[in-house]
């Protein structure tokens, strides 16, 4: 197993097996809702609260949410079955088994792959430093209606890019994009242009 370290990717040996994490469109799109996707983000980078009258429970209360989101995280980007490495729930009510890979680093590795898979990890246009634009959703429909378009990929190969892959291939054919929010009109389009694409193939089968 050779993971794409440059668009995401990373891939953990544990006794025999090989997990391969990939924080494709889908996976991002199976953490929830648009908004919800975006508040998962926000967790993932959340400092610890400040609570003067209850310090501990506080921190406990974060630290439970943090790696609550990093699990669903790492679930979501991998195929194969990843109890082995996250845990999973005990026999007892409210008790957890943690796996192999320690609380803190499945919040590394979910940073990272949220990371790779909303917003890419590129370098910087080379107009200039981007101001960029706060989103309270994440809809991966509107990237993957755009790589079919622009791209020409298939449905199913567009859902399996990352942000990363997608920022670096629209970069080359099209050039250096301006950092917009595509409009209400446009993205119209694009989603009828993308039923209009999918209706031909399915017409096909």
């Amino acid at each position: 197993m050779k993971a794409k370290t440059l668009v995401g990717e990373f891939g953990v040996s544990a006794g025999d097996r090989d997990y391969l994490f990939r924080p494709s469109l889908l996976a991002m799109d199976s953490l929830g809702s648009p908004s919800e996707i975006v508040e998962k983000f926000a967790t993932l980078y959340s400092a610890p609260p400040e609570n003067p009258y209850f310090p501990m429970q506080a921190y406990r209360s974060w630290e439970r949410d943090i790696v609550s989101v990093a699990y669903d995280v790492l679930v979501a980007c991998c195929e194969d079955d990843v109890i082995e490495l996250v845990g999973h729930m005990g026999t007892r009510w409210g008790t957890f088994k943690p796996g192999l890979i320690p609380s803190s680093d499945m919040v590394h590795l979910a940073r990272m792959l949220m990371v790779n898979g909303l917003i890419g990890d590129v370098p910087p246009a080379k107009s200039g430093p981007s101001k960029g634009e706060y989103s309270a959703e994440f809809d991966a429909r509107k990237y993957v209606s755009q790589a079919v378009i622009h791209l020409g990929l298939t449905p199913d190969a567009a859902w399996n890019l990352t942000m990363t892959e997608f920022i670096l291939y629209m970069r080359e054919k099209i050039g250096e994009p301006e950092q917009k929010t595509p409009t209400l009109e446009e993205y119209d389009a694009d989603m009828k242009r993308l039923d209009e694409i999918n209706a031909i193939r399915d017409a096909g089968k």
